[in-house]
């Protein structure tokens, strides 16, 4: 009997198919593992929970294991994990690990410059708040909203050069030297530039979005290292 493919490709490594016998389904790459729920404990239904993440990717088994995913949830994850050594390849400068997006709108964005896009997130939230030490930091937890303005909402697009975050105000930050500070949290991102009593928060990310950006804005960045 040959196995069901549920995914292709496995949404952690993206290597392999995650396939498996209609129950359980794991990726021969990496060796994460999903299991098809059960509704009361008797009916099988449309809800896919991980079991357990490949070993190299320990930055994500909180954010994923045991979070319930639909099967087009699972595979708009496909590129967006990376691995632990990948991550701090990419805050020393390896730019060349992280996975460029490929949509229309972030190529009509930068294509009629000499930038190239590195990352976008969707549905963020932009907000001011607290200033940021120098340096690059993470908090093992959300920002405190109580001291946030929320400002706009958008999509988020970072080149080599530029944050751009096309809403009515159309935020643009210049990825430079005056860039002081970058802050990570499991669920947004800060950045803090010279001389601004205000820090700019993106909320509403995944903490697998957030770690990216705080790396790749470490490793673009060398007064950052």
């Amino acid at each position: 009997m040959s196995e069901e493919v549920l995914v292709d490709p496995c949404p952690i490594c993206g290597q392999s198919p995650l396939a498996g016998n209609g129950r359980r389904y794991a990726c021969p790459a990496c060796k994460s593992e999903v299991e098809r729920g059960r509704w009361l404990g008797l009916l099988p239904h449309n809800r896919f929970t991980f079991r357990a993440i490949g070993a190299d990717y320990g930055n994500v088994e909180t954010e994923l294991l045991g979070r319930p995913f639909t099967a087009a949830e699972l595979h708009n994850i496909a590129g967006t994990c990376y691995t632990d050594a990948d991550l701090k390849a990419i805050a020393a400068g390896d730019l060349e690990r992280v996975h460029p997006p490929t949509t229309t709108i972030a190529k009509l964005i930068f294509g009629h410059t000499h930038e190239k896009c590195y990352v976008q997130v969707n549905n963020l939230t932009r907000a001011e708040g607290p200033t940021l030490p120098n340096g690059v930091d993470s908090v093992n937890g959300p920002p405190d909203q109580r001291a946030l303005t929320v400002l706009d909402r958008g999509n988020l697009f970072i080149s080599n050069q530029r944050l751009v975050f096309p809403s009515d105000t159309h935020t643009t930050i210049h990825l430079d030297r005056k860039l002081t500070g970058v802050r990570s949290f499991t669920d947004a991102f800060a950045v803090q530039r010279k001389g601004e009593e205000k820090a700019t928060y993106f909320l509403g990310c995944e903490s697998r979005h957030a770690r990216l950006i705080a790396a790749y804005l470490q490793g673009l960045l060398d007064h950052l290292r």
